[in-house]
């Protein structure tokens, strides 16, 4: 889209020191080792959706019920998360694929596949870092230079689906955002979801306004999600959180999937609960109590 690209001209990157997630892996750890010595209990934070925490501050709902559909267990929580960790048996697949600039020369496959977008240095690769702290094999890299992502990179997991890190927009995007990302989006057959993330310290901005007509105009389904929360202030995450929801209606989101998310890659609250839904719209989790969402 030529309005992103021109944007992405004028803007100017806000660094921020890069951290990786370590609480889940030093939980799964921990419970390797305590399991038949004690009665080892996760986190609670490692197993909730973020948003339950937020909600007793707020007098209204902050996400009315008709749009809260995807409520799974603690338990269906913990068997997503468990997707992303390799169980060490014989024929397991955790590995990246490579990096293409152009779909049409990427390798097609059968499997379902999820793609990250988002403004540069709104902690993309940070996330993926997180979401991946359990596969050794499967590294991401992280920087503290903005736009550091220009190609389309690929990951297998487990042969169950691809993701794909794609190049971010706004400051320092490629110039071959409009034939690669944007070509990816329109002809890409396998895509599921489309994650477009928002930095939760500062909220949506103009560039992520267009980045959601480029979404709308590719037809595909994706959902919101505020990163960085642990960097937030309370007051400013529901602030965010809310304005992220009052961004969605006024830019007529019709693909946008109703409920956001909120992660920190730093502390890892919200991932598992990302993590199931990932499990669950590439088919590999069946979630009880939902009813309508998709």
């Amino acid at each position: 889209m030529a309005r992103l690209a021109a944007v992405g001209v004028l803007m100017r990157p806000k660094c921020s020191s890069q951290s990786t997630w370590s609480q889940r892996k030093y939980l799964h750890a921990a419970k390797s080792k305590l399991a038949k010595a004690t009665d080892f209990q996760p986190v609670p934070q490692s197993y909730t959706n973020p948003v339950d925490r937020l909600q007793p501050h707020v007098q209204v709902p902050i996400i009315p019920d008709s749009e809260y559909g995807f409520q799974p267990s603690r338990e269906e929580i913990q068997d997503g998360a468990s997707l992303f960790e390799p169980k060490n048996t014989e024929g397991e697949m955790f590995k990246f694929l490579g990096s293409w600039p152009n779909p049409h020369i990427m390798p097609k496959s059968d499997v379902p596949e999820v793609a990250f977008i988002g403004k540069s240095n709104v902690g993309k690769s940070s996330l993926l870092a997180a979401i991946f702290t359990l596969i050794p094999s499967l590294k991401v890299r992280t920087s503290s230079k903005p736009g550091h992502t220009k190609l389309m990179n690929v990951f297998n997991v487990n042969d169950c689906f691809h993701l794909v890190d794609m190049p971010g927009y706004g400051f320092n995007m490629p110039d071959h955002f409009e034939t690669s990302v944007e070509a990816y989006l329109k002809a890409r057959r396998n895509l599921q979801r489309v994650f477009m993330l928002v930095d939760a310290d500062t909220g949506p901005t103009e560039v992520d306004y267009l980045a959601v007509e480029m979404m709308e105009e590719a037809s595909k389904p994706y959902v919101m999600v505020l990163t960085k929360i642990d960097l937030a202030k309370q007051g400013t995450l529901i602030r965010n959180l809310m304005a992220v929801l009052k961004f969605r209606d006024s830019s007529k989101a019709h693909s946008c999937f109703p409920q956001p998310f909120l992660v920190s890659s730093h502390s890892g609250e919200g991932v598992a609960f990302l993590q199931t839904f990932i499990a669950y719209i590439t088919g590999h989790l069946n979630i009880k109590s939902l009813s309508g969402a998709s």
